[in-house]
């Protein structure tokens, strides 16, 4: 129960969590009679653990966690993706990388792994497993513009399989391979894509990855030269 009551503090960064918010996550919205007070002397007992009774603090709103980015790999994580952010709106895309290389190294799992993902942080690690997919995906989409299309192909594919249902990196997958001389197989992750989403759901492939299976027919030059991040709006153009 420590360590779920550390996670739930942790997953809120620093911010407060009233007692019942607390009792709540504890145990999942069946909080016992007497929940109040033993919150409290799990309270007490983690400052323990902890070392720091400043660690865990009370105030008007309830209890929160004080905590820096460099304590917690999840900020730490977030933190590097905001940085590559900004050195890629600044044109800067090594370093970019290197940021996005940075923040993805710092996995070793998955969030929250040995404690019950339920509640607050179950939210929590849907959260961090999406911002990890989506640096993969900025990563990749650097990889691409900075000319490394045969380098990404083994893992925008490995990402692809694991994230069948997932427009993005289908349409990056078809252009890494478009742009590194193989149409025909550009061509085949549409046919299997379409095949899938037909078979299971019942709906068809996207407008974005019609638009780019038309344009790998046609050979479009612009697909050599557009900006990964850039890609829905060539494909939105009336004439791709």
């Amino acid at each position: 129960m420590l360590r779920r009551l550390l996670a739930v503090l942790l997953c809120r960064s620093g911010r407060p969590l009233s007692l019942d918010e607390l009792a709540e996550a504890l145990w999942e919205d069946s909080p016992p009679d007497g929940a109040r007070s033993t919150l409290q002397v799990y309270v007490h007992r983690l400052r323990k653990v902890l070392g720091d009774s400043g660690r865990v603090v009370h105030n008007g709103a309830g209890y929160r966690i004080v905590v820096e980015a460099a304590d917690v790999d999840a900020m730490r994580f977030e933190a590097a993706i905001a940085r590559a952010r900004a050195a890629r709106g600044r044109g800067e895309l090594e370093r970019a990388g290197e940021l996005l290389g940075e923040a993805t190294a710092l996995w070793r799992g998955r969030p929250y792994a040995d404690i019950a993902g339920t509640g607050i942080i179950a939210g929590e690690i849907r959260r961090l497993e999406e911002l990890r997919l989506l640096a993969d995906q900025e990563r990749l989409e650097i990889a691409l513009d900075r000319g490394r299309h045969a380098q990404v192909v083994p893992e925008l594919t490995d990402l692809a399989d694991g994230h069948p249902y997932r427009e993005r990196l289908l349409a990056l997958l078809m252009l890494a391979l478009y742009r590194s001389g193989r149409q025909a197989d550009a061509l085949e992750v549409f046919r299997r894509t379409r095949l899938r989403l037909s078979q299971e759901l019942g709906v068809e492939p996207t407008r974005l990855l019609q638009r780019l299976h038309e344009a790998i027919l046609r050979g479009d030059g612009r697909l050599l030269l557009i900006e990964a991040d850039r890609l829905d709006g060539l494909c939105a153009a009336s004439s791709v």
